[in-house]
């Protein structure tokens, strides 16, 4: 049984079990309300490596939602506890990339807080506490004191339009770094698509323009583009190249000059599952069902040694992965990317 078709059985079951109950107009339509929150409201001597957790009595709306720090505080902010499988989320969870500042308030403020019909209450949530006066280590040991941001690039995030859209996405945020306001259907304009109907072992060339449909199934229907086309697009409003078998030094060099750097790899996951094919002229596509595109705008540490990547996901928001993680989803498509001046 595949697990489109489990998500859509579970899914039907639980519609069918909340009309029983009477629960339907309540789990879907009444906006939500937050049930818990840690660390509790003007708590005082809080660690410094906390994780804050705000939980919601139903599912949220991922990509509408709002949050901030105030002091503003780098870190990663995770849905989780998802009512069937990998959907329907209801725990907001925030891991600071770096510790929190000693003997400092912090305000936490979320808002638009919606139900999965796009309905809010139009309240703003928020909650404060104090850390404590000295370092302390009792929450994240992957974060040290001495770790602080050596270079961030300002890029506002977009959530990817279409399911295959992660390249377009990434190079509308790389873009907008650079004053340039381009939507994916532009993007897409610029790059292109492969007509080649997918037969037996014979696709198109994802490195001279988008193979399949971007709104198809991974590996089926539709795949993405490679650094090549992409890059030859993204000229269209700025300088930018395409490269293969950078190091983590090529990297934060260009973003110690504020290029912020795409960058081809995959989703996370156990096994890579293996779908290269041939094009019609009998060249060799290297491809990987999980195959996903992102863009890089940060460094934590050292540029010769940085201990995290900050990147930006289009399906997932911001992320600060360890750079030895990093580099080894990187490698998958030969430390390849595109880097925009």
């Amino acid at each position: 049984m595949s697990k489109v078709f489990k998500l859509i059985i579970s899914i039907l079951c639980l519609i069918i079990f909340l009309e029983i109950g009477g629960g339907f107009f309540y789990f879907f339509v009444m906006p939500p309300e937050v049930v818990g929150i840690f660390p509790l409201d003007k708590s005082l001597n809080v660690s410094q490596d906390s994780k804050l957790t705000i939980r919601f009595n139903k599912p949220i709306g991922r990509r509408q939602i709002n949050h901030k720090t105030i002091p503003e505080t780098y870190g990663e902010w995770k849905f989780e506890d998802p009512l069937i499988g990998g959907h329907l989320y209801r725990t907001l969870i925030f891991t600071p990339a770096v510790k929190f500042k000693p003997n400092t308030d912090y305000h936490i403020k979320l808002d638009n807080v919606v139900s999965l019909l796009n309905i809010s209450n139009n309240d703003l949530i928020s909650f404060s506490f104090k850390t404590g006066i000295f370092a302390t280590g009792s929450g994240n040991p992957d974060v040290a004191d001495s770790e602080v941001f050596s270079k961030i690039i300002d890029v506002p995030f977009h959530w990817q339009k279409y399911p295959l859209s992660c390249e377009a996405a990434s190079l509308k945020m790389a873009l907008s770094a650079k004053g340039v306001n381009v939507s994916e259907d532009e993007i897409m304009q610029k790059i292109g698509y492969d007509a080649t109907r997918h037969v037996g072992n014979i696709w198109g060339n994802p490195y001279s323009a988008f193979v399949g449909s971007i709104s198809g199934s991974m590996c089926t229907t539709g795949y993405g583009v490679y650094w090549e086309p992409v890059a030859k697009a993204a000229s269209n409003w700025r300088q930018a190249e395409y490269f293969s078998g950078w190091n983590i030094k090529d990297l934060t060099d260009a973003i110690t000059l504020g290029n912020p750097v795409i960058f081809w790899g995959s989703i996370p996951t156990d096994k890579l599952t293996d779908c290269s094919w041939y094009t019609p002229k009998g060249e060799y596509i290297k491809a990987f069902k999980q195959d996903h595109v992102r863009v890089i705008v940060g460094f934590i540490g050292n540029s010769d040694n940085p201990t995290k990547i900050v990147i930006k996901d289009p399906l997932n928001g911001d992320l600060y992965w360890k750079t030895d993680y990093f580099l080894t989803n990187w490698n998958i498509y030969g430390n390849s990317g595109v880097v925009i001046k």
